[in-house]
Protein backbone atom coordinates (compact mmCIF):
# COMPACT_ATOMS: atom_id res chain seq x y z
CA UNK A 1 0.00 0.00 0.00
CA UNK A 2 1.36 3.54 -1.06
CA UNK A 3 1.93 6.22 1.78
CA UNK A 4 -0.35 8.34 0.34
CA UNK A 5 -2.87 5.88 0.72
CA UNK A 6 -2.26 4.66 4.21
CA UNK A 7 -5.53 4.78 6.26
CA UNK A 8 -5.75 7.37 8.83
CA UNK A 9 -5.98 6.11 12.99
CA UNK A 10 -10.09 5.32 12.96
CA UNK A 11 -12.14 5.95 16.45
CA UNK A 12 -16.07 6.19 16.95
CA UNK A 13 -17.59 9.13 18.49
CA UNK A 14 -20.67 8.72 20.59
CA UNK A 15 -22.00 12.42 21.55
CA UNK A 16 -24.94 14.28 22.03
CA UNK A 17 -24.66 18.49 22.09
CA UNK A 18 -26.49 21.42 24.53
CA UNK A 19 -27.19 25.05 23.80
CA UNK A 20 -26.74 26.73 26.95
CA UNK A 21 -26.42 30.43 27.49
CA UNK A 22 -23.40 32.45 28.75
CA UNK A 23 -24.26 32.34 32.47
CA UNK A 24 -24.74 28.57 32.88
CA UNK A 25 -22.66 26.31 35.52
CA UNK A 26 -22.65 22.81 34.94
CA UNK A 27 -24.41 20.90 37.79
CA UNK A 28 -22.93 18.13 39.72
CA UNK A 29 -22.94 14.97 37.91
CA UNK A 30 -21.50 12.78 40.56
CA UNK A 31 -24.80 11.07 41.13
CA UNK A 32 -24.85 9.34 37.42
CA UNK A 33 -24.60 5.40 38.08
CA UNK A 34 -20.92 4.22 37.32
CA UNK A 35 -19.82 7.58 37.97
CA UNK A 36 -17.10 8.11 40.98
CA UNK A 37 -15.41 11.42 40.42
CA UNK A 38 -15.04 14.68 38.51
CA UNK A 39 -11.57 15.85 37.18
CA UNK A 40 -11.96 19.43 35.45
CA UNK A 41 -9.06 19.98 32.94
CA UNK A 42 -7.24 23.52 31.82
CA UNK A 43 -9.18 25.51 29.25
CA UNK A 44 -7.57 24.81 25.92
CA UNK A 45 -8.19 26.43 22.56
CA UNK A 46 -8.59 25.16 19.19
CA UNK A 47 -8.60 26.63 16.07
CA UNK A 48 -10.50 24.48 12.87
CA UNK A 49 -10.58 25.08 9.37
CA UNK A 50 -13.28 23.16 7.37
CA UNK A 51 -13.08 21.86 4.07
CA UNK A 52 -15.93 21.07 1.26
CA UNK A 53 -16.25 21.71 -2.71
CA UNK A 54 -18.33 23.93 -4.21
CA UNK A 55 -21.68 21.96 -4.49
CA UNK A 56 -21.26 20.52 -0.83
CA UNK A 57 -20.20 16.95 -1.89
CA UNK A 58 -18.81 16.17 1.49
CA UNK A 59 -21.90 18.05 3.71
CA UNK A 60 -24.62 16.72 1.57
CA UNK A 61 -23.54 13.22 3.00
CA UNK A 62 -23.04 14.41 6.24
CA UNK A 63 -19.14 13.82 5.93
CA UNK A 64 -16.50 16.83 7.52
CA UNK A 65 -12.90 17.36 6.72
CA UNK A 66 -11.50 19.92 8.74
CA UNK A 67 -7.71 20.88 10.12
CA UNK A 68 -7.54 21.37 13.95
CA UNK A 69 -4.65 22.44 15.94
CA UNK A 70 -4.26 22.98 19.48
CA UNK A 71 -6.06 20.31 22.20
CA UNK A 72 -5.13 16.80 22.30
CA UNK A 73 -6.28 15.68 18.97
CA UNK A 74 -4.45 18.24 16.79
CA UNK A 75 -4.71 16.80 13.33
CA UNK A 76 -6.25 16.04 10.17
CA UNK A 77 -9.67 15.01 10.54
CA UNK A 78 -12.69 13.21 9.18
CA UNK A 79 -16.40 12.32 10.35
CA UNK A 80 -18.67 10.22 8.63
CA UNK A 81 -22.06 8.89 9.38
CA UNK A 82 -21.74 5.45 11.51
CA UNK A 83 -24.05 2.69 12.73
CA UNK A 84 -24.38 4.50 15.88
CA UNK A 85 -22.59 7.76 16.67
CA UNK A 86 -20.04 8.44 14.14
CA UNK A 87 -16.70 7.08 12.87
CA UNK A 88 -12.94 9.52 12.82
CA UNK A 89 -10.56 9.22 11.07
CA UNK A 90 -7.33 11.02 12.33
CA UNK A 91 -4.07 11.97 10.48
CA UNK A 92 -1.01 14.20 11.91
CA UNK A 93 -1.65 17.56 11.50
CA UNK A 94 1.75 18.62 9.62
CA UNK A 95 2.31 21.90 7.77
CA UNK A 96 -0.63 24.02 7.29
CA UNK A 97 -0.30 24.46 3.54
CA UNK A 98 -3.75 25.12 2.88
CA UNK A 99 -4.23 22.19 0.67
CA UNK A 100 -6.16 18.46 1.97
CA UNK A 101 -3.32 15.95 1.58
CA UNK A 102 -3.74 13.33 -1.03
CA UNK A 103 -3.76 10.62 2.78
CA UNK A 104 -6.81 12.40 3.69
CA UNK A 105 -8.81 12.64 0.70
CA UNK A 106 -8.52 8.69 -0.16
CA UNK A 107 -11.26 8.11 2.14
CA UNK A 108 -13.48 10.06 -0.07
CA UNK A 109 -12.61 10.42 -3.32
CA UNK A 110 -15.72 8.64 -4.44
CA UNK A 111 -17.65 11.20 -2.84
CA UNK A 112 -15.03 14.66 -3.94
CA UNK A 113 -14.35 12.48 -7.46
CA UNK A 114 -11.53 15.69 -8.92
CA UNK A 115 -13.33 18.50 -7.39
CA UNK A 116 -11.50 20.49 -5.47
CA UNK A 117 -11.87 21.21 -1.65
CA UNK A 118 -11.66 24.46 -0.51
CA UNK A 119 -11.76 26.18 3.14
CA UNK A 120 -15.56 26.85 3.98
CA UNK A 121 -15.45 27.40 7.57
CA UNK A 122 -12.91 28.61 10.27
CA UNK A 123 -14.21 27.69 14.05
CA UNK A 124 -12.36 28.53 17.01
CA UNK A 125 -12.97 26.80 20.62
CA UNK A 126 -12.41 27.47 23.98
CA UNK A 127 -12.96 24.04 25.80
CA UNK A 128 -12.62 23.15 29.04
CA UNK A 129 -13.17 19.60 29.32
CA UNK A 130 -15.04 17.97 32.26
CA UNK A 131 -14.10 14.14 32.45
CA UNK A 132 -16.49 11.78 34.48
CA UNK A 133 -14.47 8.79 36.27
CA UNK A 134 -15.26 5.57 37.50
CA UNK A 135 -14.06 3.92 40.52
CA UNK A 136 -10.70 2.94 38.84
CA UNK A 137 -10.17 6.30 37.81
CA UNK A 138 -10.92 5.57 34.34
CA UNK A 139 -13.13 8.48 32.03
CA UNK A 140 -16.64 7.34 31.03
CA UNK A 141 -17.78 10.63 29.76
CA UNK A 142 -16.50 14.32 28.61
CA UNK A 143 -18.44 16.71 29.42
CA UNK A 144 -16.59 19.57 26.80
CA UNK A 145 -17.74 23.33 27.90
CA UNK A 146 -17.45 25.14 24.46
CA UNK A 147 -17.93 28.82 24.22
CA UNK A 148 -17.88 29.01 19.78
CA UNK A 149 -16.56 31.26 17.11
CA UNK A 150 -18.00 30.37 13.94
CA UNK A 151 -16.36 32.10 10.79
CA UNK A 152 -18.49 31.54 7.30
CA UNK A 153 -15.35 32.15 5.17
CA UNK A 154 -17.70 31.96 2.06
CA UNK A 155 -19.80 35.40 2.69
CA UNK A 156 -17.82 36.69 6.01
CA UNK A 157 -20.76 35.83 8.37
CA UNK A 158 -19.43 35.39 12.31
CA UNK A 159 -21.89 33.20 14.32
CA UNK A 160 -20.77 32.97 18.33
CA UNK A 161 -22.44 30.41 20.82
CA UNK A 162 -21.48 28.34 23.88
CA UNK A 163 -22.82 24.36 24.15
CA UNK A 164 -21.58 21.43 26.19
CA UNK A 165 -20.57 18.41 24.16
CA UNK A 166 -21.06 15.28 26.50
CA UNK A 167 -19.02 12.81 24.76
CA UNK A 168 -18.24 8.64 25.59
CA UNK A 169 -14.94 7.73 26.73
CA UNK A 170 -13.22 4.47 27.31
CA UNK A 171 -14.57 3.51 30.09
CA UNK A 172 -18.27 3.69 28.72
CA UNK A 173 -20.81 0.90 28.92
CA UNK A 174 -19.68 -1.89 26.17
CA UNK A 175 -23.29 -2.11 25.26
CA UNK A 176 -25.67 0.19 22.97
CA UNK A 177 -28.28 -0.28 25.29
CA UNK A 178 -26.12 0.71 28.18
CA UNK A 179 -24.34 3.46 26.34
CA UNK A 180 -27.86 5.23 26.08
CA UNK A 181 -29.13 4.58 29.09
CA UNK A 182 -26.07 6.67 30.79
CA UNK A 183 -26.51 9.30 28.07
CA UNK A 184 -30.12 9.34 28.79
CA UNK A 185 -29.54 9.89 32.56
CA UNK A 186 -27.10 12.72 31.96
CA UNK A 187 -29.50 14.32 29.91
CA UNK A 188 -32.09 13.95 32.54
CA UNK A 189 -29.48 16.02 34.82
CA UNK A 190 -29.16 18.32 32.17
CA UNK A 191 -33.13 19.14 31.63
CA UNK A 192 -33.11 19.44 34.89
CA UNK A 193 -30.88 22.68 35.16
CA UNK A 194 -32.26 23.87 32.40
CA UNK A 195 -29.71 23.22 29.72
CA UNK A 196 -31.83 21.63 26.04
CA UNK A 197 -30.42 19.76 22.98
CA UNK A 198 -28.96 21.37 20.45
CA UNK A 199 -30.83 21.57 16.71
CA UNK A 200 -27.85 21.22 15.35
CA UNK A 201 -24.99 18.14 15.65
CA UNK A 202 -22.30 19.93 13.79
CA UNK A 203 -20.57 23.44 14.55
CA UNK A 204 -20.14 23.44 10.63
CA UNK A 205 -23.47 23.26 9.96
CA UNK A 206 -23.88 26.20 13.10
CA UNK A 207 -21.07 28.44 11.44
CA UNK A 208 -22.92 28.31 7.95
CA UNK A 209 -26.05 28.95 9.72
CA UNK A 210 -28.31 26.29 9.61
CA UNK A 211 -28.79 22.86 11.80
CA UNK A 212 -27.76 19.55 9.34
CA UNK A 213 -24.71 19.64 6.98
CA UNK A 214 -27.68 18.40 4.42
CA UNK A 215 -29.02 21.84 4.58
CA UNK A 216 -25.61 23.63 4.18
CA UNK A 217 -26.06 26.45 1.71
CA UNK A 218 -24.10 26.81 -1.91
CA UNK A 219 -21.47 28.50 -2.41
CA UNK A 220 -22.62 31.55 -4.22
CA UNK A 221 -20.74 30.71 -7.21
CA UNK A 222 -22.84 27.07 -8.00
CA UNK A 223 -26.19 27.22 -9.38
CA UNK A 224 -28.48 25.00 -7.14
CA UNK A 225 -30.42 23.98 -10.16
CA UNK A 226 -27.38 21.94 -11.18
CA UNK A 227 -26.66 20.29 -8.39
CA UNK A 228 -27.41 16.79 -8.32
CA UNK A 229 -28.63 14.82 -4.87
CA UNK A 230 -27.84 11.61 -5.29
CA UNK A 231 -30.22 10.31 -2.39
CA UNK A 232 -33.15 12.82 -3.24
CA UNK A 233 -35.49 10.20 -4.67
CA UNK A 234 -38.75 10.82 -2.48
CA UNK A 235 -41.03 10.78 -5.77
CA UNK A 236 -41.82 14.23 -5.53
CA UNK A 237 -41.92 13.94 -9.33
CA UNK A 238 -45.58 12.46 -9.94
CA UNK A 239 -43.75 9.46 -11.94
CA UNK A 240 -41.66 8.67 -8.48
CA UNK A 241 -44.88 8.59 -6.56
CA UNK A 242 -46.24 5.73 -4.72
CA UNK A 243 -48.31 3.20 -7.08
CA UNK A 244 -45.40 3.38 -10.09
CA UNK A 245 -43.04 0.95 -10.75
CA UNK A 246 -40.50 3.56 -11.03
CA UNK A 247 -40.81 4.43 -6.99
CA UNK A 248 -39.31 0.81 -6.29
CA UNK A 249 -36.75 0.76 -8.67
CA UNK A 250 -35.13 4.14 -8.79
CA UNK A 251 -34.89 3.96 -5.15
CA UNK A 252 -32.97 0.43 -5.43
CA UNK A 253 -30.78 2.04 -7.89
CA UNK A 254 -30.20 4.74 -5.67
CA UNK A 255 -29.14 2.12 -2.83
CA UNK A 256 -26.90 0.56 -5.03
CA UNK A 257 -25.32 3.76 -6.13
CA UNK A 258 -24.90 4.74 -2.71
CA UNK A 259 -23.37 0.63 -2.06
CA UNK A 260 -21.09 1.11 -4.93
CA UNK A 261 -19.45 4.76 -2.93
CA UNK A 262 -19.66 3.57 0.18
CA UNK A 263 -17.26 0.37 -1.08
CA UNK A 264 -14.95 2.32 -3.06
CA UNK A 265 -12.66 3.78 0.25
CA UNK A 266 -12.29 0.18 1.50
CA UNK A 267 -11.19 -1.17 -2.12
CA UNK A 268 -8.86 1.49 -3.08
CA UNK A 269 -7.43 0.84 0.38
CA UNK A 270 -7.08 -2.93 -0.28
CA UNK A 271 -9.10 -3.86 2.87
CA UNK A 272 -10.09 -7.65 3.30
CA UNK A 273 -12.33 -8.72 0.69
CA UNK A 274 -13.21 -4.84 -0.38
CA UNK A 275 -12.27 -5.92 -3.78
CA UNK A 276 -15.10 -8.22 -3.89
CA UNK A 277 -17.85 -6.37 -2.54
CA UNK A 278 -16.98 -3.45 -4.97
CA UNK A 279 -17.31 -5.82 -7.93
CA UNK A 280 -20.58 -7.36 -6.35
CA UNK A 281 -21.91 -3.97 -6.30
CA UNK A 282 -21.24 -2.94 -9.74
CA UNK A 283 -22.74 -6.66 -10.92
CA UNK A 284 -25.56 -5.86 -8.89
CA UNK A 285 -26.24 -2.37 -10.67
CA UNK A 286 -25.45 -3.62 -14.07
CA UNK A 287 -27.77 -6.71 -13.56
CA UNK A 288 -30.58 -3.98 -12.28
CA UNK A 289 -30.18 -1.93 -15.08
CA UNK A 290 -30.52 -4.31 -17.51
CA UNK A 291 -33.41 -6.52 -15.93
CA UNK A 292 -35.57 -2.83 -16.01
CA UNK A 293 -34.53 -1.38 -18.78
CA UNK A 294 -37.79 -1.00 -20.25
CA UNK A 295 -38.82 1.35 -17.79
CA UNK A 296 -35.76 3.80 -18.84
CA UNK A 297 -34.39 5.29 -21.94
CA UNK A 298 -32.40 2.15 -23.20
CA UNK A 299 -29.54 4.50 -24.26
CA UNK A 300 -29.04 6.29 -20.92
CA UNK A 301 -29.69 2.03 -19.27
CA UNK A 302 -26.64 0.96 -21.99
CA UNK A 303 -24.16 3.88 -21.46
CA UNK A 304 -24.05 2.70 -17.68
CA UNK A 305 -23.59 -0.89 -18.10
CA UNK A 306 -20.57 -0.24 -20.54
CA UNK A 307 -18.84 1.64 -18.25
CA UNK A 308 -19.57 -0.52 -15.17
CA UNK A 309 -18.83 -2.99 -16.99
CA UNK A 310 -14.94 -1.74 -18.19
CA UNK A 311 -14.99 -0.98 -13.88
CA UNK A 312 -16.17 -4.65 -13.16
CA UNK A 313 -13.04 -5.65 -15.62
CA UNK A 314 -10.69 -3.73 -13.59
CA UNK A 315 -11.79 -4.99 -10.07
CA UNK A 316 -12.12 -8.77 -11.78
CA UNK A 317 -8.31 -8.87 -12.79
CA UNK A 318 -7.71 -8.38 -8.55
CA UNK A 319 -10.53 -10.48 -7.45
CA UNK A 320 -9.74 -13.44 -10.04
CA UNK A 321 -5.62 -13.34 -8.60
CA UNK A 322 -6.93 -13.65 -5.28
CA UNK A 323 -9.45 -16.32 -5.55
CA UNK A 324 -6.07 -18.53 -7.35
CA UNK A 325 -4.06 -17.96 -4.60
CA UNK A 326 -6.77 -18.83 -1.67
CA UNK A 327 -7.68 -21.94 -3.74
CA UNK A 328 -4.31 -22.99 -4.21
CA UNK A 329 -3.62 -22.34 -0.43
CA UNK A 330 -6.43 -24.53 0.51
CA UNK A 331 -5.81 -27.07 -1.33
CA UNK A 332 -1.80 -27.00 -0.10
CA UNK A 333 -2.79 -26.71 3.12
CA UNK A 334 -5.20 -29.87 2.84
CA UNK A 335 -2.66 -31.93 1.28
CA UNK A 336 -0.35 -34.35 3.84
CA UNK A 337 2.75 -32.46 4.79
CA UNK A 338 5.29 -34.91 2.60
CA UNK A 339 3.54 -33.55 -0.38
CA UNK A 340 3.74 -29.82 0.76
CA UNK A 341 5.71 -28.66 -1.99
CA UNK A 342 7.48 -24.88 -1.22
CA UNK A 343 8.01 -24.53 -5.05
CA UNK A 344 4.49 -25.38 -6.11
CA UNK A 345 3.59 -22.84 -3.23
CA UNK A 346 5.54 -20.29 -4.15
CA UNK A 347 4.30 -20.33 -8.01
CA UNK A 348 0.72 -20.73 -7.09
CA UNK A 349 -0.06 -18.81 -3.95
CA UNK A 350 2.88 -16.25 -4.24
CA UNK A 351 2.49 -15.95 -7.55
CA UNK A 352 -0.64 -15.37 -7.65
CA UNK A 353 -0.62 -12.61 -4.78
CA UNK A 354 2.00 -10.87 -6.47
CA UNK A 355 -0.35 -10.69 -9.52
CA UNK A 356 -3.04 -9.53 -6.64
CA UNK A 357 -0.83 -6.47 -6.15
CA UNK A 358 -0.17 -5.60 -9.75
CA UNK A 359 -3.61 -5.68 -10.66
CA UNK A 360 -4.31 -3.87 -7.41
CA UNK A 361 -2.17 -1.44 -8.31
CA UNK A 362 -4.45 -0.92 -11.83
CA UNK A 363 -7.54 -0.89 -9.84
CA UNK A 364 -6.70 1.69 -7.87
CA UNK A 365 -5.63 3.75 -11.13
CA UNK A 366 -8.62 3.19 -12.70
CA UNK A 367 -10.15 3.95 -9.22
CA UNK A 368 -8.67 7.55 -9.87
CA UNK A 369 -9.90 8.05 -12.82
CA UNK A 370 -11.48 11.21 -14.76
CA UNK A 371 -13.61 8.37 -16.29
CA UNK A 372 -14.57 6.51 -13.42
CA UNK A 373 -15.62 10.10 -11.55
CA UNK A 374 -17.47 10.62 -14.20
CA UNK A 375 -19.35 7.17 -14.61
CA UNK A 376 -20.20 8.09 -10.66
CA UNK A 377 -21.27 11.81 -11.59
CA UNK A 378 -23.40 10.02 -14.43
CA UNK A 379 -24.90 7.62 -11.77
CA UNK A 380 -25.66 10.64 -9.38
CA UNK A 381 -27.05 12.28 -12.58
CA UNK A 382 -29.44 8.83 -13.53
CA UNK A 383 -31.10 8.59 -10.12
CA UNK A 384 -31.59 12.31 -9.09
CA UNK A 385 -33.06 12.93 -12.54
CA UNK A 386 -33.97 8.91 -14.11
CA UNK A 387 -34.67 9.14 -17.76
CA UNK A 388 -38.17 7.56 -17.09
CA UNK A 389 -40.38 5.78 -19.96
CA UNK A 390 -44.05 5.44 -19.98
CA UNK A 391 -43.83 1.69 -18.94
CA UNK A 392 -42.21 3.53 -15.67
CA UNK A 393 -45.79 3.94 -14.92
CA UNK A 394 -47.35 0.43 -14.52
CA UNK A 395 -48.16 -0.29 -10.93
CA UNK A 396 -45.34 -2.02 -9.08
CA UNK A 397 -46.61 -5.61 -8.62
CA UNK A 398 -47.47 -6.67 -12.10
CA UNK A 399 -44.21 -4.82 -13.26
CA UNK A 400 -42.27 -6.14 -10.97
CA UNK A 401 -43.79 -9.93 -11.25
CA UNK A 402 -43.59 -9.54 -15.25
CA UNK A 403 -39.67 -8.42 -14.90
CA UNK A 404 -39.07 -11.59 -12.33
CA UNK A 405 -40.80 -13.95 -14.97
CA UNK A 406 -38.99 -12.37 -17.68
CA UNK A 407 -35.35 -13.04 -15.96
CA UNK A 408 -36.52 -16.74 -14.88
CA UNK A 409 -37.19 -17.69 -18.48
CA UNK A 410 -33.93 -16.08 -19.51
CA UNK A 411 -32.36 -18.71 -17.30
CA UNK A 412 -34.89 -21.33 -18.31
CA UNK A 413 -33.33 -20.71 -21.77
CA UNK A 414 -29.89 -20.83 -21.42
CA UNK A 415 -30.26 -24.15 -19.37
CA UNK A 416 -32.32 -25.65 -22.44
CA UNK A 417 -28.92 -24.57 -23.93
CA UNK A 418 -27.25 -27.36 -22.42
CA UNK A 419 -28.50 -29.85 -23.96
CA UNK A 420 -28.23 -29.02 -27.59
CA UNK A 421 -25.14 -30.10 -29.86
CA UNK A 422 -22.44 -28.89 -30.90
CA UNK A 423 -22.44 -26.09 -28.49
CA UNK A 424 -19.14 -25.34 -26.09
CA UNK A 425 -20.84 -26.59 -22.48
CA UNK A 426 -18.27 -24.50 -20.68
CA UNK A 427 -19.46 -21.36 -22.27
CA UNK A 428 -22.98 -22.47 -22.14
CA UNK A 429 -22.67 -22.89 -18.14
CA UNK A 430 -21.40 -19.74 -18.21
CA UNK A 431 -24.14 -18.10 -19.79
CA UNK A 432 -26.67 -20.25 -17.30
CA UNK A 433 -24.53 -18.64 -14.49
CA UNK A 434 -24.94 -15.34 -15.64
CA UNK A 435 -28.33 -15.40 -16.22
CA UNK A 436 -28.87 -16.82 -12.47
CA UNK A 437 -26.93 -13.68 -11.28
CA UNK A 438 -28.77 -11.57 -12.44
CA UNK A 439 -32.45 -12.99 -11.73
CA UNK A 440 -31.22 -13.01 -8.17
CA UNK A 441 -29.55 -9.51 -8.08
CA UNK A 442 -33.28 -8.58 -9.14
CA UNK A 443 -34.67 -9.98 -7.19
CA UNK A 444 -33.14 -8.97 -4.35
CA UNK A 445 -33.25 -5.13 -5.56
CA UNK A 446 -36.94 -5.77 -5.23
CA UNK A 447 -37.86 -7.72 -2.19
CA UNK A 448 -37.50 -4.80 0.72
CA UNK A 449 -40.05 -2.82 -1.22
CA UNK A 450 -43.11 -2.63 0.99
CA UNK A 451 -45.50 -2.37 -2.64
CA UNK A 452 -43.71 -5.66 -4.06
CA UNK A 453 -43.56 -7.55 -0.80
CA UNK A 454 -40.99 -10.24 0.25
CA UNK A 455 -42.62 -13.00 -2.33
CA UNK A 456 -39.49 -13.07 -4.61
CA UNK A 457 -37.01 -13.57 -1.41
CA UNK A 458 -37.35 -17.68 -2.09
CA UNK A 459 -36.40 -16.56 -5.88
CA UNK A 460 -33.32 -14.55 -5.00
CA UNK A 461 -32.57 -17.37 -3.34
CA UNK A 462 -32.61 -20.04 -5.66
CA UNK A 463 -30.76 -18.32 -8.43
CA UNK A 464 -27.86 -17.20 -5.61
CA UNK A 465 -27.71 -21.11 -5.90
CA UNK A 466 -27.36 -21.69 -8.96
CA UNK A 467 -25.06 -18.73 -9.43
CA UNK A 468 -22.63 -20.27 -6.51
CA UNK A 469 -22.35 -23.70 -7.87
CA UNK A 470 -22.23 -22.65 -11.38
CA UNK A 471 -19.47 -20.56 -9.94
CA UNK A 472 -17.79 -22.69 -7.93
CA UNK A 473 -17.59 -25.15 -11.34
CA UNK A 474 -16.27 -22.44 -13.22
CA UNK A 475 -13.61 -21.38 -10.81
CA UNK A 476 -12.27 -25.21 -10.67
CA UNK A 477 -12.62 -25.13 -15.02
CA UNK A 478 -10.09 -22.49 -14.67
CA UNK A 479 -8.14 -23.23 -11.70
CA UNK A 480 -7.40 -26.31 -13.89
CA UNK A 481 -6.16 -24.39 -16.54
CA UNK A 482 -3.91 -22.30 -14.22
CA UNK A 483 -2.27 -25.10 -13.02
CA UNK A 484 -1.37 -26.81 -16.31
CA UNK A 485 0.07 -23.72 -17.70
CA UNK A 486 2.29 -23.28 -13.76
CA UNK A 487 3.19 -27.14 -13.84
CA UNK A 488 4.58 -26.54 -17.71
CA UNK A 489 6.64 -23.50 -16.37
CA UNK A 490 7.54 -25.22 -13.39
CA UNK A 491 8.79 -28.54 -15.68
CA UNK A 492 10.56 -25.82 -17.81
CA UNK A 493 12.67 -24.58 -15.08
CA UNK A 494 13.31 -28.55 -13.48
CA UNK A 495 11.19 -28.24 -10.38
CA UNK A 496 9.31 -31.25 -9.44
CA UNK A 497 5.23 -31.25 -10.63
CA UNK A 498 4.08 -34.42 -9.14
CA UNK A 499 2.03 -31.60 -6.94
CA UNK A 500 0.20 -30.40 -9.70
CA UNK A 501 -1.13 -33.22 -10.72
CA UNK A 502 -2.78 -34.43 -7.03
CA UNK A 503 -4.06 -30.34 -6.67
CA UNK A 504 -5.63 -30.97 -10.48
CA UNK A 505 -6.88 -34.32 -9.11
CA UNK A 506 -8.53 -32.20 -5.84
CA UNK A 507 -9.44 -29.75 -8.10
CA UNK A 508 -11.14 -31.89 -10.44
CA UNK A 509 -13.45 -33.33 -7.65
CA UNK A 510 -14.52 -30.36 -6.31
CA UNK A 511 -15.88 -29.13 -9.97
CA UNK A 512 -17.80 -32.53 -10.56
CA UNK A 513 -19.40 -31.96 -7.44
CA UNK A 514 -20.20 -28.25 -7.97
CA UNK A 515 -21.60 -29.57 -11.27
CA UNK A 516 -23.98 -32.07 -10.20
CA UNK A 517 -25.46 -29.79 -7.31
CA UNK A 518 -26.09 -27.05 -9.88
CA UNK A 519 -28.45 -29.29 -12.27
CA UNK A 520 -30.66 -29.26 -8.45
CA UNK A 521 -30.49 -25.40 -8.42
CA UNK A 522 -31.07 -24.91 -12.29
CA UNK A 523 -34.24 -27.56 -12.13
CA UNK A 524 -35.20 -25.44 -9.12
CA UNK A 525 -35.47 -21.98 -10.99
CA UNK A 526 -36.37 -23.23 -14.30
CA UNK A 527 -39.42 -25.26 -12.31
CA UNK A 528 -40.71 -21.38 -11.20
CA UNK A 529 -41.14 -20.53 -15.02
CA UNK A 530 -44.85 -21.46 -15.29
CA UNK A 531 -45.87 -20.08 -11.56
CA UNK A 532 -45.21 -16.02 -13.10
Amino acid sequence: MSESAAPGRAQTEIERKYDVDRNAVVPELIGIAGIASVEVHDPVSLEAVYYDTANNDLARRRIIIRRREGGGDAGWHIKKPAAEGRTELHWPVGEDTGVVPDAVLEPVRACIRDRELTPIARIATRRTAIHLLDAAGVGVVELADDEVEGTDIRNGALRTWREWEVELLSGAPDTEEGRTVLLDQIERMLGAAGVQPSPSVSKMARTLGVDSLTDVPLALDVASDETLNPTDVSGTRADLEPGRVASVVVPAIADLVRALEDADPAARADEPDAVHQMRTTVRRLRSVLAAFRRIFDRSATDDLRSHLKRLGFALGEARDAEVRGLRAAAYLDDLPAQQDDEDARARLVDGAQSEYRQAHDRLRRVLTSSEYFRLLDALDEFVARPPLTEAAAQAPRKAVRKTIAREIRRVRKRADALHADGGDLEVQLHAVRRAARRLRYTAEAVVASADVGSKYARVAEAGELVQDTLGEHRDCVLFAQHLILTSNRADAEGEKTFVYGVLAEVNARKGEEALAESSRAIEAVTGMADRF
